[in-house]
């Protein structure tokens, strides 16, 4: 039997995260099974970093509603039991399960017996399948020990990494240097460069840690942008729904629809966090990602603020936006920074030692 990972990409962020790996232990000669939820930009992602064809799309996400959200998690684990079950009779010898908060892989993992290793790194999201049932649970360092301790997550399972996840990703960056100009054109765009660029993710209206608080900056947000002629807004929706919900917000506010640009299609989000003057996200992977590229980052995140975010708040190098009067903290000037953070393979070679611990166990 042929030794095999299994790695899970439930969601957008987890795909450039996981991208490093999937080559490394492909080239290496190791299988590597690979499952996605069709859920935002996840496939279409996969298939624009070359993994067309190369994994298994196996549920979707269920929509707000606490109830559904349920439903859906047992639904894709029982799915994902039946499909590793038949790779497995298949003559797969999957070793380890991977993913960086997948619930539904964790639940399949578990009845199918397969060791689980669970990243995640905020600890106020819904970690208890994550705490139960992961034999490894992966966090930053930042993180304390009695956080973890009131989240109930077992010292003996934790295992701390020096860094952010997004190094692990960012090491391999190279920024695309004519990525403005191919956009604009790709999308028949008319926006000079001498034009202040603005990358608007809104927040996460279906995350379990969404708060409604950070809804209601949205519409200042785009009145403060929509309302500068020296502005050009891209805004990234997570969903169709919410594009459509932001298309009715612009237009009920009567704002100019042609300063800003809603994207349809997933993008090379590193590509744009690198090359727009200023982000606001109401998320947390793609602001890290800007700190990390040197671009300024505002957060529109109203859930209780985690250890990486209070941190990089304490730092200076990401300003929050709390409530509508802290919009105008937010600088309308061209970009004018060094660029990117140095970087080292530090978290990847963490992650792959995890790993291969499990590949090389008789």
């Amino acid at each position: 039997m042929k030794k095999a990972i299994w790695i899970d990409v439930d969601n957008s962020p987890h795909v450039p995260l996981f991208a490093p790996l999937i080559e490394f232990y492909r080239d290496a000669g190791t299988e590597v099974i690979l499952t996605a939820r069709n859920h935002a930009q996840t496939i279409e992602l996969l298939e624009n970093a070359g993994f067309a064809g190369t994994f298994e799309v196996i549920g979707r996400h269920y929509g707000k509603n606490k109830f559904n959200k349920v439903r859906g998690l047992l639904v894709r684990a029982k799915q994902l039991v039946s499909y590793i079950g038949k790779v497995k009779k298949n003559g797969a010898d999957v070793k380890v399960a991977v993913s960086h908060g997948s619930r539904s892989m964790v639940l399949a993992a578990r009845w199918l017996k397969i060791p689980i290793i669970t990243m995640y790194d905020y600890e106020f999201t819904e970690t208890s399948i994550f705490n139960r049932f992961s034999d490894k649970v992966l966090v930053p360092d930042q993180i304390t020990d009695e956080t973890l301790d009131e989240i109930n997550l077992p010292a003996a399972r934790r295992v701390k990494y020096e860094g952010l996840k997004e190094e692990l990703y960012l090491n391999h960056y190279r920024p695309n240097q004519t990525f403005r100009r191919d956009f604009t054109v790709e999308n028949n765009l008319d926006v000079s460069n001498d034009k202040i660029l603005i990358a608007l993710r809104p927040p996460a209206t279906t995350a379990n840690y969404h708060n409604a608080e950070s809804e209601k900056l949205l519409s200042g947000l785009l009145r403060y942008f929509l309302s500068d002629d020296n502005t050009f807004t891209v805004i990234l929706p997570r969903t169709g729904e919410q594009k459509h919900e932001i298309e009715q917000l612009i237009k009920e506010l009567k704002l100019d629809r042609t300063r800003c640009f809603l994207i349809e299609k997933a993008v090379n989000g590193l590509d744009l966090a690198a090359n727009v003057d200023l982000l606001v996200s109401g998320g947390g992977t793609m602001n890290r990602e800007a700190v990390l590229l040197g671009t300024p980052v505002y957060s529109i995140f109203a859930g209780k603020q985690g250890a990486l975010d209070a941190a990089m708040e304490k730092r200076g190098l990401m300003t929050f936006i709390r409530k509508p009067e802290d919009i105008s903290k937010i600088k309308l000037e061209k970009e004018t920074s060094a660029g990117k953070t140095p970087l080292t393979d530090r978290v990847e070679s963490f992650v792959k030692e995890q790993i291969n611990h499990y590949l090389e166990k008789i």
